[in-house]
């Protein structure tokens, strides 16, 4: 049965709420962004003497770069890898902005009001996963000896959590255990975050900003593919939700498999295999 228009008019007033919240917090993001990073490090009232001079030696460095070594991209293993993670990554997290308010009230009968407030968790929990992530990285790399094992065993962790958290909310019946596993599934996914990101930084060198790019291309990729696909097997299956999820289990299942084989601190440059 359709609801009532005054009804669903009554649910609309609490989204923009939401809206300012956020946006606020956008602003106050930027006030901190703009007093405590710096474009030139030696600028930065932590770094001390030591750090300055050592700083000396890189200053030339981001002066600019010559064109884009396609060829070597094209040829590095780690380079695809990384896109394809990043796809597997992103093909889940577009759920959230695109089916979720319909799956749970047509899935999880909620109204359009209670969507609207649980369908803010996950969202939240994803950006505290990020922040996390970058906030153990560093003592991480102390225990497991390298940068490199400390992005793959974060990466790995992420995608393998959010994998048995999707699982979990497939064959939950309890409507706030299973937007409880979806915040977790999108705190997991995110610790992937740093380590893609990171990687693009390392790898790419001054090239980095060509490697970000399409890495971020890959997952806007995903984010064509996602409400695409989504949408046929909704439309072919009588709205199935649970067979969208499964592939979403899957994605992030081939991004676990694929980590292990990425090298996320070589750059791209230096000769060898990639």
């Amino acid at each position: 049965m359709r609801r009532s228009n005054s009804r669903s008019k009554a649910a609309l007033p609490g989204i923009p709420r939401y809206g300012s919240v956020f946006g606020s917090l956008g602003l106050v993001w930027g006030g901190l962004f703009a007093w405590w990073f710096k474009d030139d490090p030696q600028k930065h009232p932590s770094v001390n003497a030591g750090e300055r001079e050592l700083l000396k030696g890189v200053a030339g460095l981001g002066g600019g770069h010559s064109d884009v070594p396609w060829a070597k991209l094209l040829r590095s293993r780690t380079v695809w890898l990384l896109w394809a993670q990043y796809f597997c990554c992103s093909f889940p997290w577009y759920f959230f902005i695109t089916f979720q308010p319909k799956y749970l009230q047509e899935f999880r009968h909620m109204t359009e009001s209670q969507s609207a407030h649980f369908g803010v968790w996950p969202l939240l929990l994803g950006g505290l996963g990020s922040l996390f992530s970058g906030l153990i990285a560093v003592k991480l790399a102390k225990w497991a000896g390298s940068v490199a094992k400390s992005r793959r065993i974060l990466s790995c962790t992420g995608f393998a959590g959010a994998a048995m958290c999707w699982f979990t909310v497939i064959h939950l019946d309890n409507v706030t255990l299973a937007v409880a596993f979806m915040a977790l599934a999108s705190f997991c996914s995110d610790l992937n975050m740093p380590s893609a990101w990171g990687t693009c930084m390392d790898i790419g060198g001054k090239y980095a900003g060509t490697l970000s790019g399409s890495m971020n291309m890959m997952g806007n990729l995903a984010g064509f593919v996602m409400p695409s696909l989504g949408g046929y097997i909704l439309h072919h299956t009588g709205k199935s939700y649970n067979i969208l999820l499964y592939m979403m289990v899957c994605s992030y299942l081939i991004g676990m498999c694929l980590w292990p084989f990425i090298d996320p601190v070589t750059p791209i440059e230096r000769d060898g295999p990639a």
